[in-house]
């Protein structure tokens, strides 16, 4: 068997290429060149820069139809490359404060990036894989970055033991699919599902709902969700502002292909009903218990819960205008959920320490710029206007009751309105509650407020001025077809 490859299959996966280029070249500075450590930062940016130059690739399929790039794609590429970026920029003085700014951190970041574009771009179930476990395998070893704290062991393990329980369950699904369809192809298996449903087989239904809960680990929906709290909390800030963020919608573009391979004429029972299901579990234990936490980590863990229940609720809804919703939703909180990770980071006593909620007491007359964008991030998480948090949820809720489903709406405002309390709570002790105890927190650092300036104008103009990114998102939503629910 020989694979012909060609300069489009090249550049199709151009960003990928230098990525792991930039990864590769970090790990040999680290190694040669350790005097340089301040200016990997700087390294890093440049590959994520470098990559999203490479992203303006063709349409169409490459690979032998393995890999398919589309405005889809390249809308996850931008997505997931910002989210490095924040991350780079934001984590680099913490990180240095702490003698954690090894070359390999950065290298498997941008590693872990290049998995997660993979695997988007996979129209064949065996590259989601790969692209799955490149991007796990990173986020492994960062969720121990501070091996000498018991929490952050704690917390890789806890993820690599769950990662591997989701990759387990996604390979059954994958091996069912392929025995009764022939092939892992998603063009393949919508072909063959064209003609008849193939979710009326009892063993492929099975498949997919293994697929279902692999993706759903990934996620975080419950009931898939208990690793999140505490790997959020013993991982350093700067990786877990990746891992909650981008990896996330990964996975749900991810989904929606599966789906619309598997269901071309539409989702139906009982698949519907259990994908609301899990968006209305996800949305009340989210919030619930996000209200009794204390630990501003803990608190982020169970609140991206929840807001992965407001985009389950695009996933039941299942059509182009409810995608298109949901991939707005994800930008949303790709930036919201950056900015509230890296802003809590600069307040608190440092990553071997608690980010305890009652650290930012005061701390909007002490450090106002980076109390400013925590208030903010939190404002737009509850999905008040004028904020892009906001525009996210009007269409993820507007889809869902156009297609009659007016309780997964309801329940989806219910929970927003119960996220006040948590969500508020923070601003209250920023600007409004004396500080019990005095908390040492870094200098000013450039680069974070680089990162600052980047998801308040994000937020706030894509709240104030959302047509661009509309526009963007209809686009890529075009990439997947939907059929009419039966």
């Amino acid at each position: 068997m020989t694979l012909n490859l060609t300069s489009a299959d090249l550049a199709a996966v151009g960003p990928e290429i230098v990525l792991s280029v930039f990864g590769l070249l970090l790990v040999l500075l680290d190694a040669f060149a350790r005097p340089l450590r301040p200016a990997f930062p700087y390294v890093a940016l440049a590959g994520l820069f470098g990559a999203n130059w490479a992203g303006h690739y063709l349409g169409g399929t490459f690979f032998s139809k393995a890999i398919e790039a589309s405005d889809l794609t390249r809308f996850v590429d931008l997505a997931a490359i910002s989210a490095a970026t924040l991350a780079v920029l934001g984590g680099a003085a913490l990180l240095e404060r702490d003698r954690k700014n090894q070359g390999e951190f950065y290298a498997l970041l941008l590693w872990s990036t290049a998995g997660l574009t993979l695997m988007v771009k996979g129209s064949d179930l065996l590259v989601v894989f790969i692209g799955l476990e490149m991007m796990s395998f990173g986020l492994y070893v960062l969720a121990a970055w501070y091996r000498e704290t018991a929490e952050s062991v704690e917390s890789a393990m806890k993820y690599f033991l769950v990662g591997a329980v989701a990759s387990a369950f996604l390979l059954f699904g994958v091996a069912t699919v392929y025995g009764r369809v022939g092939s892992t192809n998603l063009i393949a298996i919508r072909e063959a599902a064209l003609g008849h449903s193939l979710l009326l087989d009892p063993l492929l239904s099975a498949g997919l709902l293994a697929i279902v809960a692999a993706l759903s680990f990934k996620i975080a929906l419950v009931p898939f969700h208990s690793w999140a709290p505490d790997v959020y909390q013993g991982m350093t800030t700067p990786a877990v502002t990746f891992l909650s963020t981008a990896p996330k919608a990964a996975a749900m573009v991810v989904m929606v292909r599966i789906l619309g391979a598997l269901a071309p004429n539409g989702l139906g029972d009982p698949w519907q009903p259990l994908l609301g299901i899990l968006a209305v579990a996800s949305i009340l234990f989210g919030n619930i218990v996000a209200l009794s936490q204390r630990d501003v980590k803990r608190m982020l863990a169970y609140s991206g819960i929840a807001q992965m229940g407001y985009a389950a609720i695009a996933l039941a809804t299942f059509n182009s205008d409810a995608f298109e919703g949901l991939l707005v939703f994800l930008a949303g909180y790709i930036l919201t959920n950056a900015a509230a990770f890296l802003s809590s980071a600069v307040l608190s006593a440092g990553e071997k320490e608690a980010h305890s909620l009652s650290d930012l007491a005061g701390m909007g007359r002490r450090r106002p710029f980076a109390a400013t964008i925590l208030s903010l991030s939190m404002v737009s998480l509850a999905g008040f206007p004028p904020t892009v948090g906001f525009i996210g949820k009007f269409l993820v809720f507007r889809s869902a009751i156009a297609a009659g489903l007016m309780p997964l709406a309801l329940v989806g405002i219910l929970g927003s309105l119960i996220s006040v309390g948590f969500y508020f709570r923070v601003i209250y002790y920023l600007w409004m509650k004396e500080p019990g105890h005095e908390v040492e927190i870094p200098e000013e650092d450039p680069l974070a407020g680089a990162a600052y300036v980047l998801v308040a104008a994000g937020i706030l103009l894509l709240g104030v001025m959302p047509r661009p990114l509309l526009e963007i998102a209809r686009a890529a939503a075009a990439s997947v077809s939907f059929g009419p629910l039966r």
